[in-house]
């Protein structure tokens, strides 16, 4: 079985089919343009994401001449995005996880420093998502819903509301000795979501790129 293998990067996205045994059969790319702001804003637009992924996609599946029967997507794992959970659309740009802006959010969060890294395993620092999402919320409302951009891409690409463990591990969110989302990290740095995403492994429909 073809797999398309897909890495959606900060300034590009891209694309692989690789054939049983590691062959590479096609390959593809196509650009995605990162803004920076003033304060350590950097954002992205979601949109631009999404058709990058299915350009590049799509290409590299014509350059290998062959159909595949699988998709796997990687992507930028620390940045968010707030969106509509019914219709789907973004509410604005994503914060690329170059952005610091929400530093305020770690200075506020000093105090369960030690708490967090023992459940997540990860450092108190704006890099990571659950900070990110937090400003966020400061900032523009509790409208929709505030996620790791994997979960808009994998519900605009395969209509599955999920991410997966690797990419949750880097929100300062999962519990990684269960590896289930924690509801003490949570109530520290809360982003006010009405939804969180399945922890499961999506699967994603080959057709979007053909």
């Amino acid at each position: 079985m073809n797999v398309l293998a897909i890495d959606q990067g900060t300034s590009s996205t891209k694309a692989l089919v690789v054939a049983e045994g590691g062959r590479v059969l096609g390959e593809a790319s196509a650009p995605v343009h990162p803004r920076a702001g003033t304060e350590g804003a950097v954002e992205q637009d979601p949109q631009e994401l999404l058709d990058s992924i299915v350009e590049a996609g799509r290409a590299a599946i014509a350059a290998a001449g062959a159909n595949v029967g699988a998709v796997g997507l990687a992507n930028q794992g620390e940045t968010v995005l707030r969106w509509n959970r019914e219709s789907g659309e973004p509410y604005g740009p994503a914060l690329s996880w170059q952005d610091r802006r929400a530093v305020s959010v770690t200075r506020d969060l000093a105090g369960h420093e030690d708490r967090l890294t023992k459940i997540t395993g990860l450092p108190l620092d704006p890099y990571f998502a659950a900070p990110k999402m937090t400003w966020l919320r400061r900032e523009q409302g509790d409208e929709g819903i505030v996620t790791t951009v994997d979960a808009w891409l994998n519900q605009r690409l395969a209509g599955a509301f999920v991410t997966d463990a690797a990419t949750a591990s880097r929100t300062l969110l999962l519990d990684l000795e269960s590896t289930a989302w924690s509801e003490e990290a949570s109530q520290a740095s809360p982003t006010s979501s009405t939804a969180t995403p399945g922890l499961a492994r999506p699967s994603l429909s080959a057709t979007r790129f053909h």
